[in-house]
């Protein structure tokens, strides 16, 4: 980084290594940040959330199913369905949003084991260490400089 008293030093500053610099210096401050505690808080609290929300689906479901009025609605929407799924648009309905169901478990199936790396890594979404370099290479705008 360039000190006030270097610009004297200097012809105008190096405008292409102070611009990779505070690209370094923001790569630094979103991995910290990504690395925190808090972060690592708030990953805790959204998958601690996701799955008592799940526990509550599931125990809604179970006293649904077991509803008498429920069942009898069921046999009746059942009903309605195998006599609705014998003309072509409901048939195609019943495709689009089955794949559309599809489409959203495989989001979630995603989001999941997301959420699993990141708890069983310790680091969260931290990059590997491994990885090359944030930016690429520097175009300087003034050939005259070297």
């Amino acid at each position: 980084m360039t000190q006030p008293g270097d610009q004297k030093n200097q012809p105008q500053g190096d405008l292409g290594s102070e611009l990779r610099e505070l690209g370094q210096q923001i790569e630094e401050a979103v991995r910290s940040a990504l690395a925190s505690e808090r972060a690592k808080q708030i990953q805790a609290d959204i998958a601690s959330g996701m799955k008592e929300i799940g526990a509550q689906l599931q125990n809604a479901l179970k006293s649904i199913q077991e509803n008498p009025q429920v069942q009898q609605l069921v046999q009746r929407g059942e009903q309605a369905v195998n006599q609705a799924q014998q003309t072509k648009v409901a048939h195609d309905f019943q495709e689009t949003l089955a794949r559309g169901i599809a489409a959203l478990n495989d989001q979630l199936t995603e989001f999941t084991n997301r959420m699993r790396q990141g708890d069983t890594s310790g680091g969260g979404t931290t990059p590997p260490t491994d990885a090359g370099p944030a930016t690429g290479e520097t175009t300087r705008l003034d050939p005259d400089q070297q």
